[in-house]
């Protein structure tokens, strides 16, 4: 399958470096060595083996993924996503995969984030003779279109993931359907500048403005921590008991325990009671529902039990929390 996108109208004869496609489950081509992949998963969750180590993510949540990762899947459960494909020439023709993995911008890459970057004298050190620091930010336009690739090849990772906030999720969304309904309509002559355009603003979000939670920093060594882990998300608003998580995974309690305690110092009940009053606070600094909707939310039926739940965990009551964090804002 070719991922490029060519022109329908009457007098175009091009075609750009991007595709666009919805699934059910993730795409048959992730692992294209000929592409940038950009996925938004707004339903499931999935257990990843990423450089021997075991992911648990759960939705709503986008990866960043260079052309040369090599995903591989553990588990998944009722997976949905958007996936972009692209490679880095639909912002600038210079911007060819051999000239990213040149390194010819890691010395600026590497004064960006370096914490005296506001320091002009050691950003001119950091950066070479071939790269001066006026041209990074005015002569050369390029040094700053750059920017917009640094999660994909400045990390050290092939391969990024980000929880998304609602807010965040939303915007991605609609740039997502801005991209699809340009490049299938292709409504007048500059459906690929608009294309550009919101493929731009992606990017610049995973650089400016993404950030990672909890969720998507944890990273096990043991494929059923991160199992039962993907479990917990996906199932977090149920009744869960150690009896039914022992059935599901046909494993002995001491077993499972002794892995979760070796991976993160606690029970695995304790680290469901954890996970749930972690994305409770979650939702009362950020979120626009009742006390009682949060604790249904997150898988307590008993409102009076909650509270006692997160008092325990946190020194306060839900209101108390939702009140302090009002006062911040």
């Amino acid at each position: 399958m070719e991922l490029v996108t060519k022109s329908k109208r009457k007098g175009m004869n091009c075609s750009i470096d991007v595709f666009y496609e919805q699934s059910e489950g993730f795409s048959k081509h992730l692992n294209d060595k000929t592409c940038y992949k950009i996925v938004l998963l707004y339903s499931g969750s999935f257990v990843v083996k990423d450089n021997g180590k075991y992911l648990s993510i759960s939705t709503p949540a986008a990866i960043l993924i260079n052309e040369k990762s090599d995903f591989e899947i553990i588990s998944e459960e009722n997976v949905k996503c958007r996936t972009l494909f692209f490679r880095p020439t639909i912002i600038r023709e210079e911007f060819t995969i051999e000239a990213i993995n040149s390194r010819r911008y890691d010395k600026f890459m590497s004064a960006l984030k370096d914490p005296g970057v506001l320091d002009r004298q050691k950003m001119e050190h950091l950066i070479n003779d071939d790269i001066q620091f006026e041209d990074c930010f005015s002569n050369q336009m390029i040094y700053q279109d750059a920017l917009y690739f640094l999660e994909l090849f400045s990390t050290g990772r092939d391969i990024v993931y980000y929880s998304l906030t609602k807010q965040e999720y939303d915007t991605v969304r609609r740039h997502f359907f801005s991209i699809e309904y340009e490049i299938n309509a292709q409504p007048d002559n500059f459906w690929i500048l608009r294309t550009r355009y919101f493929i731009q603003s992606i990017l610049f979000m995973a650089t400016a403005d993404f950030y990672r939670n909890f969720r998507q920093d944890d990273i096990y060594d043991d494929p059923l921590v991160a199992k039962v882990t993907r479990y917990f998300w996906e199932h977090i608003d149920e009744d869960i008991t150690l009896d039914s998580i022992l059935k599901v995974f046909s494993v002995n309690k001491n077993y499972l325990n002794d892995a979760f305690n070796k991976e993160v110092s606690m029970s695995c009940m304790a680290y469901l009671e954890q996970l749930r009053i972690n994305l409770a606070k979650s939702e009362l600094q950020y979120g626009n529902h009742t006390i009682s909707e949060i604790s249904v939310g997150v898988g307590y039926s008993d409102t009076n039990y909650f509270s006692k739940v997160f008092k325990k965990h946190t020194g306060m009551t839900p209101s108390e929390y939702l009140k302090q964090m009002r006062g911040l804002c």
